[in-house]
């Protein structure tokens, strides 16, 4: 504790006061005194030339160039010596006593470039593909076969190590058998003779530099297929590959040694050790090393078949005492092994994986080589394998000073990098060398100007050398760096203020002096005055003196995140834009509104200097109201990130490179989620494209019709009341109404949603009627209160400004209405709940309390905006402090809270002052340590989070293929549930601006927090940017199963207080849904409230069982096995490569063999206990015993083919499943590894099969690989169905007895599920696109777990609690996070500020942090919902407008007119009776002969009995696009007719009708009773026409829409006779619903008599237009 005090006093404090400077005991003398020197350089140097030298310029312009020279001599350096250790040459000085010289060029050839050296060696595993058939080849490390370079070793001498021989040969690989090892040894022995205690002094540190090193294996690349393959011939062909592309990846031969040690010699009569690399004969026993680290050999059967073992087991401390004794010696000899372990324990046969071993850096030469440290390998997490060599001779590097002139520097980079820091690239160093010179060019000029006297000279002096010495060697961390590690931004922070702030007091000096602009009297305040420049400079005069502690304290940010705070707060306060989500964001909206600005700004000051006649307003001042109203409109309606806009223009401008990003993505699964946004924009642009014109004209006409001018006095009182009334109802009422405790006093909500009382809901959300009037007086209050109110106060003081010119400035004036306008108008379309109070206090304080003070409505009221957004953050911020230090609930997480708790009382006051100054500032307000003190942090926009983290999921197709066999990496809960906050975040893209405004949520705003709880999702939902009808917001996901702290919170936000019964110190009750005085009490004083209980959003219900449970016995797992089988058999007679399997030859012929009388394949891995047809008698599998228990299934499987195929029980069909059967089992039995009857290695095997890791060792086997689809459409589909077969097996034990219910559900689970390893790209693909189920078998792998489980998901809708938390409250523990764990260095995983504390839920939001500072599973992007893609919400207000969709309108209404007019006209009927089949009068518009008669398809099955009528006419035409989202289609022809036959056309007496050539006109079809029109549309506002209730069975088609009374055949007008119901037609338009598929057949249809013989039965004419 006492040394991390004092590591953050010298590097924290003192480097933060001083610029960076501090005295480290851990660096070199010399860095520590070039520090000392440089620091004392220049903070004397300004001092001195000020106390010596006369003031002058000139003394300013040497004292600017001399820093200048020194900046930049020590910039070059730096920059030179750090491109020397990239590309630089070593020089090698051997030791003298070995008699060789000095110093002498490294080898390799000289005009090659050189390599730097090895800093670090790490070897990492490069994963082949698995052999079809294992041999003694499998086990050598590398690539090449090298075996003639054998007979060369044994001429070469018994003293010539492998180095030497490869240098010879030229190869990276080497085999080593028994007839070398005798050579070897010598060989090692001599050189352990010549140094005896060299490894001995050095092995330990090589350990520790290898553990220290070993995870940083895991960050190199997959290596390139250039790895693949064959390395070059030769070390020579190695270097010039290497010196043509560094970043190729090499192999050398690092393993030599150890591939010499894996050959032992065993003692046996029937085995013996392979003499040569090609030994195969019976018995041959070959040693290797296996992916795992595992000592294996693998020894030859007969037909060069055999098994893969394991060393034995028997003598296993022994064994590893002589693996131990040799790991430090480069010999080994045969004898050492135990003997105890001759005989072999045979083990299943599983592949060998080669390793090849690929290095990071390579170095010129081979270095010298040793054993792999055998710990190392066994305790690297990544099981790499790692080799540091033994110390090699000092060597130093080429520093070429001139061409052609070098010099030898002896040097490292680590060192280096502790003496300055790192600038990459020319342009960084030119910016320092100029910002140093900036520095102190205008750091002297203010000390010429004499701003500074007596000790703030000596001060000033200190703040410039530590803005210069920051450049140099600057903080890190600094207190205000967002970032663990080198945060290179951070280094620029202090000369740019210092700069700027230069800058500030030079400039305000000038002004004070000049006063070029008149004093301005504005709310009492003089602006522009001397006296107010000379204090502005004072104040950042005392400002700049003051930055060694502000830069302690963090209170000012780095330089991006400033300028995107400013730009943000700048755009928000003074044009009314949205939160930014970047500086390139910010840059884009704050000049999005300056160009609006500027265009509105012509037109008011044109308005303005024009005289207004009596009681009439301008029509300049007309249009600039109207403009102003439409672009606010348009502006509220964008998102601040212009991403998806230029996404969408680039499409249209430039769609060839639209062309080749999408062929680049084609590798990964598409991604709907940009079309969709893209669809969402465009729907916006084409609306506001129609409404801005609309508004704008009729804002136009309300401005000058001089109804503001002429009710004036009155006008504006009544629209104020009205706005609060409104406001009050909207924003206070209805919200506190629906909140789950109203006034924390109710102890349920008044207004409850339908859902409220369901344990479980069942489908998504209603619609209340709360709902929809909430909406309504949202939509009334933004587009008719608002805008009057503004358009009221423009038209008044503008006719004020006119009436009064001498007054005002007309100039500023007319600046300061564009801009008021603009920022009210535009807050008011974006977040309408926090503007009544606003207006509110305007009116009382404006007009009631000092109305001398007023400067016009307009101003005051954007005065008071600015004002009570400040006072809405300092009451956040008093709640929160006062919530967290409440005596009565305080949590102390340590020691330290209990100290520093009561020594923050007496700072009450300095605690308040930082609460106004942080609510002016908008900066958080965070507790330090997590305890009762509370220090103001740094300004940060609402984003808050300077880096753009999100969570990068792990699975098969971002990882190496290697590491998913091996270790399953992304096997953790953490990662494999992170999908399921990705689809919730999907799933809140849709839904949740929508049910923000229908107000589920409660009253938002920017920046505000809430938090989403059900039973295992617990996330924090960040909105960010709040617009008109658009949300951006970043969701951060929760550990399902967290901490103890996470789970005591979870609790407190779920349980209920509804029984609580207490009132202070006893238990009286409460009145019927009423708070007790306890609970009512207590819940007033937490950070947080519940808004919701009963949130319903679509997600997956996730249940997970016990594999182990389920597959324990015996009988299940054959069961299993059964199942597994049968889904086989299933898979190849649906496969349509069925045939071309049969009729192969090579497949053919190998499964000949199984026909043969007493054939079985008698594998280890079959078993009577788990194969049901295992042949007892011959104790394998074979033909017939398969047959006697599939061949039924198999016989099923093959009827319900379209084609037949034989089906006897010799047939190729029968054979080519048992082939497939038995080498799926076989497959299983060698993933298990184990021919033991235990579980875990059946669940091992079972769950390598399910994600796909099929090994094929048996020969018997290798026809499989005539065609890999046997593998991956047959076997790999089959066993994942196998697993969800047997999981409802327990459910019903005989559903599936009988073959036809196998199948079905086969082919429905293959139809509905997917089942796919979690780990597997498809199973991210199918959540995200909302497949209804899916089943995965999850690898649990936890500290104290090791299981299996079957995970089933099922899509349905979801029940959320909905927690608003006090946005101050996260900020400012996020805040206090950043700070404790980046620049306090707190490390503590069980710190103070951590741990639970209920009231303010600090461990989830601390939690939620982004990692490492927290420890959220997952963090989405910044999502964008619209307001358009809610399905409910465009249901209730038709959906955006566009001009296709009016024209549409305008069509369907026409034709309907027409259809009206023309029956009404011509058979006098009304138009309800126009709309039937048959047409009446219309027959008489047209040429054709009427058909009067019916064929017997049409009259068949017709009776007396008249269907109820239909509904009647349906709601008015809608403006927009369908409900679902897509807009219409256009009218085609022919219509689609519906499924099923043609139904026959009535048969004419007088001929047949003359054809008209179809076209866009003809808007009827012909249907089964006659001819239709056009279908029916949904009305603005009400939903579609419900089907009529005599329709046909089977419901409505799904590209049909239910008719109305309007589009119902037309039937007689007997009073007597009620109407007859129409059949569907198919419907022109995407609006409408959809439904199932009618089955009925025109015999459903029956006519009445009375229809037949009416004249109105005649079929509509068509039309065309």
């Amino acid at each position: 504790m006492g040394s991390q005090v004092l590591q953050i006093l010298r590097q924290g404090v003192w480097a933060s006061l001083t610029g960076g400077w501090f005295f480290d005991p851990h660096q070199s003398t010399f860095s520590n005194c070039f520090h000392l020197y440089v620091w004392i350089f220049l903070l004397t140097f300004p001092f001195l030339l000020y106390m010596v030298l006369p003031p002058s310029l000139m003394v300013a312009c040497v004292y600017c160039l001399v820093v200048a020279v020194i900046f930049t001599t020590i910039k070059t350096v730096n920059y030179r010596l750090h491109a020397m250790f990239d590309q630089g040459e070593i020089v090698e000085k051997r030791n003298s006593t070995m008699g060789e010289p000095e110093e002498e060029p490294a080898q390799g050839d000289s005009s090659l470039p050189r390599d730097p050296g090895v800093e670090m060696t790490v070897f990492r595993k490069v994963s082949s593909t698995p052999p079809v058939r294992c041999s003694s080849q499998h086990s050598v490390f590398g690539f090449n076969q090298v075996s003639e370079l054998l007979p060369r070793m044994e001429d070469s001498g018994p003293l010539r190590d492998i180095k030497e021989l490869v240098r010879e040969q030229g190869s990276n690989n080497v085999i080593v058998t028994s007839a070398d090892r005798e050579m070897l040894k010598l060989s090692s022995q001599e050189k352990l003779t010549e140094e005896p205690g060299k490894r001995d002094r050095t092995s330990s540190v090589w350990r520790t530099q290898a553990i220290r090193r070993r995870h940083n294996a895991g960050s190199n690349p997959t290596p390139p297929a250039s790895v693949m393959g064959s390395p070059p011939s030769s070390l020579q062909e190695a270097q010039r590959g290497r010196a043509a592309s560094h970043s190729r990846a090499l192999t050398l031969p690092s393993a030599l040694h150890f591939a010499s040690s894996l050959l032992l010699t065993r003692a046996g009569a029937t085995v013996h050790e392979a003499c040569t690399f090609d030994d195969t004969s019976e018995g041959a026993v070959h040693y290797f090393y296996d992916e795992s680290g595992v000592r294996r050999s693998y020894t030859f059967g007969l037909a060069g078949g055999g098994y893969e073992n394991p060393v034995g087991q028997q003598g296993e401390q022994a064994a590893n005492g002589a693996w131990d004794r040799h790991s430090h010696s480069s010999s080994f000899h045969s004898a050492d092994v135990p003997e105890a372990a001759g005989s072999l324990n045979l083990l299943q046969p599983r592949p060998v994986v080669l390793q090849g071993m690929q290095v990071r850096r390579v170095p010129l030469e081979i270095p010298e080589l040793d054993l792999l440290d055998q710990d190392s390998l066994h305790e690297s997490q990544e099981q790499t394998l790692m080799e540091e060599a033994p110390p090699r001779a000092q060597h130093s590097y080429k520093y070429w000073l001139l061409p052609g002139r070098w010099t030898s520097v002896r040097y490292e980079r680590l060192a280096l990098l502790a003496l300055l820091d790192r600038t990459r690239g020319l342009v960084e160093n030119i910016l320092g060398v100029g910002l140093s010179s900036l520095v102190a060019f205008l750091g002297y000029l203010l000390l010429l100007k004499g701003f500074f006297t007596d000790i703030w000279v000596f001060q000033f002096c200190l703040v410039i050398a530590s803005c210069q010495y920051s450049l140099l060697k600057s903080v890190q961390p600094d207190a205000a760096s967002p970032m663990h590690g080198h945060n290179w931004v951070i280094a620029y922070s202090r000369p740019v203020y210092f700069c700027i702030c230069c800058l500030l007091i030079w400039l305000l000096d000038a002004l004070g002096s000049a006063q070029p602009f008149p004093p301005v009297s504005l709310y009492g305040l003089t602006l522009f005055s001397a006296s107010f420049f000379f204090c502005a400079r004072d104040v950042a005069t005392v400002f700049t003196l003051c930055f060694p502690f502000v830069f302690l304290l963090g209170l000012l940010p780095q330089v991006n995140t400033c300028l995107m705070y400013l730009l943000e707060q700048i755009d928000m306060h003074g044009f009314g834009g949205t939160a930014a989500t970047s500086p390139l964001t910010a840059v884009f909206s704050l000049s999005r509104s300056l160009l609006a600005a500027a265009l509105l700004y012509g037109f008011c000051l044109g308005a303005i200097k024009t005289p207004w006649p009596e009681q009439h307003v301008p029509v300049l001042f007309s249009v600039f109201c109207g403009l102003l109203v439409a672009l606010s409109y348009h502006l509220s309606r964008q998102s601040s990130d212009p991403t998806v806009l230029w996404s969408l223009i680039r499409s249209k401008l430039f769609p060839e490179l639209e062309e080749r990003s999408l062929e680049t993505a084609r590798a990964e699964p598409p991604d709907p989620l940009p079309d969709k946004m893209r669809q969402s924009v465009r729907e916006v642009l084409h609306s506001d494209l129609v409404m801005c014109v609309v508004i704008a004209v009729l804002t136009f006409a309300i401005s000058a019709s001089t109804v503001f001018i002429a009710l004036k006095s009155v006008l504006g009182f009544v629209l104020y009341a009205l706005a609060g009334a409104v406001g009050f109802f909207t924003h206070y009422l209805l919200p506190q109404l629906r909140k789950q405790l109203p006034w924390f006093c109710l102890s349920q909500p008044v207004l409850k949603p339908s859902e409220y009382s369901q344990y479980e809901v069942r489908g998504a959300a209603q619609v209340m009627w709360f709902e929809k009037l909430y909406a309504s007086l949202q939509c009334i209050e933004k587009y008719l209160i608002y805008p009057a109110v503004v358009l009221n106060a423009l038209t008044v003081d503008a006719h004020t400004v006119v009436s009064h010119p001498d007054k005002f400035c007309l100039s500023c004036r007319a600046l300061l209405m564009t801009v008021a306008g603009l920022k009210l108008l535009r807050s008011a379309f974006c977040c309408p709940p926090q503007q009544y109070l606003t207006l509110a206090f305007t009116v009382l304080l404006f007009h009631f309390d000092y109305p001398r003070l007023s400067q016009g409505f307009l101003l005051d009221y954007f005065l008071m905006s600015l004002l009570c957004s400040k006072l809405w953050d300092l009451l956040y911020k008093l709640r929160f402090v006062l919530t967290y230090i409440a005596p009565w609930q305080i949590t102390w997480g340590s020691a330290f809270h209990a100290f520093a708790q009561p020594f923050a009382v007496p700072h009450s006051a300095m605690l308040f002052v930082q609460a106004l100054l942080s609510a002016l500032f908008s900066t958080p307000l965070n507790p330090l340590l997590g305890s009762a003190v509370f220090i103001m942090s740094y300004a940060r926009p609402l984003k808050f989070w300077e880096r753009d983290y999100n969570t990068k999921r792990v699975d098969h197709s971002n990882t190496r293929l290697v590491t998913q066999l091996d270790r399953n990496p992304g096997a953790d809960d953490n990662n494999l549930n992170s999908i399921f906050y990705e689809h919730l975040t999907r799933s809140l893209q849709h839904t949740l601006c929508g049910d923000l405004v229908l107000g589920r949520w409660g009253n938002y705003g920017p920046g505000d927090c809430f938090v989403l709880a059900s039973d295992y999702l617990n996330a924090l939902v960040h909105l960010i940017e709040v617009g008109n009808g658009l949300v951006t917001f970043q969701l951060r996901g929760l550990e399902f199963r967290g901490t103890y702290c996470q789970q005591r919170e979870v609790e407190a936000i779920t349980e209920g207080v509804e029984e609580d019964e207490g009132c202070c110190c006893c238990e009286p009750g409460h009145l019927p849904r009423v708070l007790s005085f306890n609970a009512a009490f207590g819940q007033r004083w937490l950070a947080w409230e519940v808004t919701a209980s009963k949130y319903v959003l679509e997600g997956y219900s996730i249940s997970d069982n016990n594999a182990a449970s389920m597959l324990q016995v015996f009988d299940l797992r054959k069961i299993l096995i059964t199942y597994y089988v049968k889904s086989i058999i299933y898979y190849v007679s649906r496969s349509p490569k069925l045939e071309a399997w049969l009729s192969h030859e090579g497949i053919s012929a190998a499964l000949r063999p199984v026909r043969a009388p007493g054939y079985a394949d008698s594998d280890p891995t079959f078993s009577l206990s788990v194969d049901e047809d295992y042949d007892l008698r011959l104790s394998g599998l074979s033909l017939p015993s398969f047959c006697a228990v599939h061949l039924e299934w198999i016989q099923y499987c093959a009827s319900r083919r379209s084609q037949p195929v034989d089906q006897d029980w010799n047939s190729p069909l029968v054979t080519l499943c048992f082939g497939l059967c038995v080498l799926g089992r076989r497959a299983l039995g060698t993933a298990s590894h184990s021919m033991s009857a235990s579980l875990e290695p059946f669940l091992y095997g079972l769950h390598a099969l399910f994600k796909g890791d099929f090994r094929i060792t048996s020969p018997r086997d290798e026809w499989v690989f005539a065609d890999m689809d046997l593998l991956h459409r047959v076997v790999a589909p089959g066993v994942r169905m196998a697993l969800k077969l047997h999981q409802d097996h327990f459910t019903s034990p005989d559903e599936y007895e009988e073959p036809a219910a196998l199948y079905d559900a086969i082919a429905a689970n293959e139809e509905r599920l997917v089942i796919s390893h979690e780990g597997d790209p498809a199973w991210r693909s199918a959540i995200l696109s909302n497949t209804p189920s899916l089943l995965a078998l999850r690898h649990v792998l936890d500290d104290a777990s090791d299981e299996y489980k079957i995970i089933m998901l099922n899509r349905r809708h979801l029940s959320f609690r909905v927690i608003k938390v006090n946005r101050e409250c996260v900020r400012g523990l996020w805040a206090g996070q950043q700070q404790e764990l980046v620049f306090l260095r707190n490390r503590n995983p069980e710190r103070g500020s951590i741990q639970n504390a209920k009231q303010a839920l600090r461990n989830m939001i601390n939690s939620s942090c982004d990692q490492p500072l927290g420890y959220p599973i997952y963090v989405s992007p910044l999502t964008t919902s619209l307001a358009g893609s809610h399905p409910q919400l465009r249901a209730l207000w038709g959906g955006p407008v566009s001009l296709s969709a009016i024209a549409r309108w305008l069509l369907r209404s026409w034709e309907r007119l027409h259809k009206g007019c023309g029956a009404g006209c011509n058979s006098g009927g009304n138009v309800d009776d126009s709309d039937c089949v048959g047409g009446g009068g219309l027959t008489s518009l047209s040429n054709n002969p009427a058909l009067a008669h019916s064929t017997p398809e049409n009259t068949a099955g017709s009776g007396d009995q008249a269907l109820p009528p239909g509904p009647g006419w349906g709601p008015r035409p809608s403006l927009s696009s369908s409900g679902d989202g897509r807009p219409p289609p256009l009218l085609q022809w022919p219509p689609p007719r519906l499924p099923g036959p043609t139904p026959a056309s009535p048969a004419s007496t007088e001929g047949p009708r003359p054809s008209r050539p179809p076209g866009p006109g003809l808007l009827s079809s012909e249907g089964p009773s006659g001819k239709w029109s056009l279908g029916g549309r949904k009305g603005l506002g009400g939903s579609e026409a419900e089907p009529a209730s005599g329709s046909p069975k089977g419901g409505t088609p799904k590209s049909q829409a239910p008719l109305d009374l309007s589009l119902s055949p037309d039937i007689s007008t007997n009073a007597s006779s009620p109407p007859r119901a129409a059949k569907d037609i198919p419907c022109l338009d995407s609006s409408a619903p959809e439904s199932g598929t009618p089955t009925g057949t025109l015999g459903d249809w029956p006519a009445p008599a009375e229809e037949r013989e009416s004249p109105a039965a005649q079929p509509l004419l068509e039309h065309q237009y």
